[in-house]
């Protein structure tokens, strides 16, 4: 989750309220319900924050090939030599 910029308290969260749906415990009315919404928050946001990591990766692999069209446009090519002797 740190990849994905989840804060501390947030990775908390989110361990707590699968810790609590994974302990086997019976739930008071209701908290099943609001720890399963708290997991589907988590859920919707690490799938935006893949897809803004995505976003990013692609322009910064565009800029590398960006670079290097910039280079073979201002790199003179060299010319064959005409008194090279075979």
């Amino acid at each position: 989750m740190k990849p994905l910029g989840f804060t501390l308290d947030e990775m908390r969260a989110l361990l707590d309220a699968t810790d609590r749906l994974d302990s086997g415990e019976e739930l008071p009315p209701g908290e099943r319900e609001k720890l399963l919404e708290r997991i589907r928050g988590f859920e919707q946001a690490t799938q935006q924050r893949v897809a803004d990591l995505r976003t990013q990766l692609a322009r910064a692999e565009d800029f590398p090939a960006t670079l290097a069209a910039r280079l073979a446009r201002r790199t003179p090519t060299p010319r064959p030599r005409s008194d090279l002797r075979l």
